[in-house]
């Protein structure tokens, strides 16, 4: 009776929704700047391609922040971490409205990865701890479809905002989106019925370096790096390639297209109700593939409507690959570091995402957006072969 009331205490649908929201902007404030590069580099006076530093940088500093808040999250209040990172990412909103320098504008946007990191950390583990095991993957499933949202739901917002009056504006509605929702926090985030664990922070940080002495743990790192440097180089390129010519397309139509992203929700919903039925690690070569052909689509269409399936596509079968490897490693590792590896693995998707957006930015500017899409299906070609090579090596350690 008792268990079931402090099931009740912490596990509600108000709490869930708060925490999904709370998620859903803070993952979103890193990737507002995704589809205002023109207008940024028009603020700064700088070259266009240079303007994607600021994506770059952010995300960087969000997956490797993510990595520091993960442990911390064992350790420290949920309550006041949620808190840091929101107030900090809200005063670094304004402060990059107001400075007059590109490099301080690229430190600001980098702080802003960093304390937005802290919110999605503090969150995933308070829902994971306080949930009860037959509604664990339901709630899970709300927060990975939070942060995917987050995605689209910033870069078309401030893109439409950027459109209507300026990128500065938009910033500045963004901000007052946080703070809004960050005025429940003190009444929807509970003390958690899970006590902090009794282990050291350096201890923590031991174990996880340890995970990637087994080569097979590091083949499927590499998967989700490099999936995540195609994926994010090369939406980031599309805002170059589609308001250039022949499309001249405005941030508006962009935010609108963008919204073709929305299929990532689907895609965990569906890989995860089909790894019920069909083995993981064949659901995993299906999609790997799936993106060869998705980048193919988007990389050689000329009709944007077709452009606009392919993004549909790479979405939906992108993030469909998610909770297959993530479910792929949390076999390989023992259940102790289940929480490390799931850290371990978005450092390794978003550390590839923000290294793609950089250097495929270097191969845009010298070789064109043929150059980058040739690169893009070579390395998604690759993650074909190393997913391969990871899938038997499993099968070589259970025989």
């Amino acid at each position: 009776m008792e268990a079931k009331s402090k099931e009740n205490l912490v596990q509600t649908k108000p709490n869930l929704m708060l925490s999904a929201l709370l998620i859903m902007l803070l993952v979103g404030s890193v990737y507002i700047s995704q589809l205002i590069f023109q207008e940024i580099s028009q603020s700064y006076h700088i070259d266009i391609l240079a303007a994607r530093n600021v994506f770059s940088l952010s995300c960087f500093f969000y997956a490797i922040s993510f990595f520091i808040y993960g442990p911390l999250s064992d350790k420290v209040s949920t309550k006041l971490l949620v808190l840091v990172g929101s107030i900090g990412t809200v005063c670094c909103l304004f402060l990059s409205v107001i400075v007059d320098s590109f490099t301080l504008y690229l430190v600001t946007m980098s702080l802003i990865g960093f304390f937005a990191a802290a919110v999605p950390a503090a969150l995933f583990a308070y829902t994971a701890k306080n949930t009860p095991n037959h509604k664990l993957p339901q709630a899970m499933g709300m927060m990975i479809s939070a942060s995917i949202v987050g995605m689209i739901f910033s870069r078309s917002i401030v893109a439409m905002l950027t459109d209507l009056r300026s990128w500065q504006v938009a910033f500045i509605i963004y901000a007052g989106l946080i703070t809004a929702v960050c005025l429940f926090v003190p009444y929807g985030i509970k003390r958690s019925i899970i006590q902090p664990s009794t282990n050291s922070v350096r201890g923590t940080y031991l174990a996880a370096i340890k995970l990637l002495l087994d080569k097979t743990v590091v083949i499927f790192l590499l998967v989700g790096f490099l999936l995540f440097f195609v994926y994010l180089g090369l939406s980031s390129l599309l805002t170059f390639y589609l308001k250039s010519s022949p499309f001249y397309l405005s941030a508006t139509t962009l935010g609108w297209l963008n919204f073709a992203g929305l299929s990532a929700v689907i895609g965990t919903i569906i890989t995860g109700k089909l790894s019920q039925i069909i083995k993981e690690r064949s659901l995993l070569i299906i999609c790997l593939l799936a993106v060869c052909i998705s980048v193919v689509t988007i990389g050689y269409s000329s009709a944007i409507y077709v452009i606009g399936f392919g993004i549909f596509a790479l979405f939906l079968f992108v993030f469909g690959i998610q909770p297959l490897v993530i479910a792929m490693l949390n076999k390989i590792v023992p259940i102790n570091s289940r929480g490390a590896i799931s850290s371990l693995y978005l450092l390794s998707c978003l550390a590839g995402g923000s290294i793609g957006t950089y250097l495929l930015g270097i191969v845009y500017q010298n070789m064109t957006w043929n150059g980058v899409i040739a690169i893009c299906v070579l390395l998604s070609t690759l993650n074909l072969i190393l997913a391969l090579v990871g899938i038997q090596l499993i099968k070589n350690n259970h025989k």
